[in-house]
């Protein structure tokens, strides 16, 4: 338990609170037991729904903050249905912490999700809470399990009830603590807000988006207006990239990054603040080429004032070691970008400040390549606000450093509101490199670590792989320098991988009633007729066990897929799991062509 945030929230009619039902069909749904925890009267609620729908009804009306996972899908319509209220939620303010932290859309259901996990940097291959709570380490104990044909019954025994109490109270009891977590992370942001959303707990409950754009009218004076959302309009260029000229290179690779390229931008040009084609504005100095808008030189906007004061902010956060701080203040500044490109956010989307942002940082990109290459270094790749380089010997990374910030004065010269806080840091120090495909690379430090982006490997990669990857590959890499595998070396190592653990092999699916499905030959269909609504975990095989229609023919064996007890219980083995799947996640690995650097076609930066 978070010690301290009870004052946060003492006499506030907050209510958290769950249901457990006798189906997941929110149509057919009845309530058998209901779990609350009400900071307005430091109570739990554990009640069988039965017996109980008064004080149950009563205890949802005298809440006005409604706080749980999956309330809007699930919870919500059922309780709806029992009480046959659909009113019953008016004037509240519901807090779904799924809808908060999952991706922004569920393809299963069409829900519209916040994604702010995955925003604040935390990547999670399931969504459930549990695993949220279990890789945030906010609880020791974790959720518990339950058989859940005891919610099939309308009377409990003793021992039952308490079972029945105990999973409630800690189910109840995980949600509290995420919610908590959320408030803890964003609760800096309170400040810039209205009161009213400071008590509806807007910094919790919005988008990213929406919250940056609530903040900077908040602190620029400008109403929160928003507009339609419009398909397609003009598009224009966005981050720069620098090609790779090469598959694999060694050497001293030093890897900067520029400080905040776009909020920089944005705030040196001035670019939310227009003055008119006939007036005197500032439109690139010469230095800047192609701006669309002319903007003004003398005085500093106001949006442009209240990105600053955010980003200062956060610079004192980073001084101080702040980290709740610095991230819910670098996430806002990064979201506003976006925000100026979209015309749901009226009072400050302009195509031309998002394009003019772009352009500038492209400008940035584009000449310090060139004065790179022209004192003597090598531009390896680079992308939207990052560049690798490569330092020969007769240079340093402190001389590397010093070219960089003569171009940054060189740069700061021409913008009408320059700042010293615009700077390039050193990201990484790299022995080796391998550049895969666009924005997608792996590499060795000078410390000897891994490293990659995540288009390589990611949240979604199965365990085998990454237990190949870590184990075997690393240390062959980093050895080497070299990243060239056969497939057959890595498929016989993937074999004595799930020989001892064939659970790895299996592919995840999450599936939804079978009713949710217009095909029934889909494979969706399939599994949740056979195994039912959920998270599945199924082995791809060559037996014929399972689910899966596709059939044998002489060019290729048909699949199925089976679970794990199915796999065990048919006394399958190694050999009868097909690897095609897990394969297919190192297929960079073996189908990497040797390219002989002397002959291999150079590219233009």
């Amino acid at each position: 338990m978070m010690v301290g945030w009870w004052k946060m929230f003492e006499n506030r009619e907050i209510l958290v609170w769950d249901l457990e039902t006798d189906s997941l069909d929110t149509n057919i749904a009845k309530i058998k037991w209901f779990g609350g925890f009400s900071y307005l009267t430091n109570e739990y609620y554990l009640l069988p729904f039965k017996g109980n729908e008064k004080e149950i009804e009563k205890i949802i009306k005298n809440h006005k903050i409604h706080i749980g996972f999956n309330l809007k899908e699930f919870d919500n319509p059922i309780l709806q249905n029992n009480f046959n209220d659909k009113d019953i939620f008016n004037y509240k303010v519901i807090i779904d912490l799924l809808e908060i932290s999952a991706p922004k859309t569920n393809k299963d259901y069409g829900f519209y999700r916040k994604n702010r996990l995955a925003q604040m940097g935390i990547k999670l291959k399931s969504f459930s809470l549990r695993n949220i709570v279990k890789e945030l380490k906010l609880d020791d104990i974790g959720k518990g399990d339950i058989d859940y044909n005891i919610f099939k019954k309308d009377e409990w025994s003793i021992e039952e009830i308490e079972e029945i109490k105990k999973y409630l109270k800690q189910d109840i009891d995980l949600t509290k603590k995420l919610f908590e977590w959320f408030h803890k992370e964003f609760e800096p942001l309170m400040k810039f807000l209205p009161q009213k959303d400071q008590d509806n707990f807007f910094y919790i409950k919005s988008s990213l988006s929406s919250l940056a754009y609530s903040i900077i009218c908040n602190k620029a004076g400008l109403n929160v207006e928003y507009g339609e959302k419009t398909s397609g309009g003009e598009s224009y260029a966005g981050g720069h990239h620098i090609e790779s000229r090469w598959d694999i290179k060694k050497g001293n690779i030093i890897e900067i990054d520029f400080t905040s390229a776009y909020p920089h931008a944005m705030m040196m040009g001035n670019l939310y603040s227009f003055v008119k084609d006939d007036e005197e504005g500032w439109n690139g100095d010469g230095y800047y080429l192609n701006l669309q808008g002319k903007y003004n030189a003398k005085e500093q906007g106001k949006i442009e004032l209240a990105i600053k004061d955010i980003f200062l902010e956060r610079l004192k956060a980073k001084q101080m070691k702040d980290k709740e701080k610095s991230l819910s203040y670098k996430i806002i500044i990064n979201s506003l970008y976006g925000c100026s490109a979209n015309p749901i956010f009226k009072s400050i989307y302009n195509r031309k400040t998002a394009s003019d942002c772009t352009t500038i940082v492209r400008i940035w990109m584009k000449k310090l390549a060139k004065i790179l290459e022209n004192n003597g270094y090598v531009c390896l790749y680079g992308f939207t606000d990052s560049i690798f380089i490569l330092v020969p010997p007769i240079h340093t990374k402190e001389k590397l450093m010093d070219c960089v910030n003569e171009f940054l004065k060189e740069a700061i010269s021409h913008m009408p509101f320059p700042m010293d806080t615009f700077k390039m840091e050193i990201e990484e120090e790299i022995k080796m490199i391998w550049f895969i495909a666009k924005n997608c690379y792996l590499f060795v430090t000078q410390k000897n670590e891994v490293k990659y982006k995540s288009t390589l490997f990611n949240t979604n990669t199965p365990l085998a792989v990454m237990k190949l990857f870590d184990g075997y590959m690393k240390p062959i890499i980093i050895e080497k320098l070299d990243v060239s595998f056969t497939k057959d070396e890595l498929k016989q190592q993937l074999l004595s991988i799930i020989e001892k653990e064939p659970e790895l092999a299996a592919q995840e699916y999450k599936v939804t009633d079978k009713s949710d499905y217009k095909l029934e030959t889909s494979i969706q269909y399939q599994i949740s007729e056979a195994y039912g609504p959920g998270r599945h975990f199924l082995i791809p095989n060559k037996k014929l066990i399972g689910v899966g229609l596709q059939k044998h023919s002489k060019k290729k064996r048909g699949l199925r897929y089976c679970s794990i007890d199915e796999f065990k219980n048919n006394n399958l083995n190694v050999n009868d799991i097909d690897l095609s799947h897990l394969l297919s996640h190192l297929k960079p690995f073996f189908e990497r062509s040797v390219k002989n650097e002397k002959n291999y076609e150079q590219k233009t930066l």
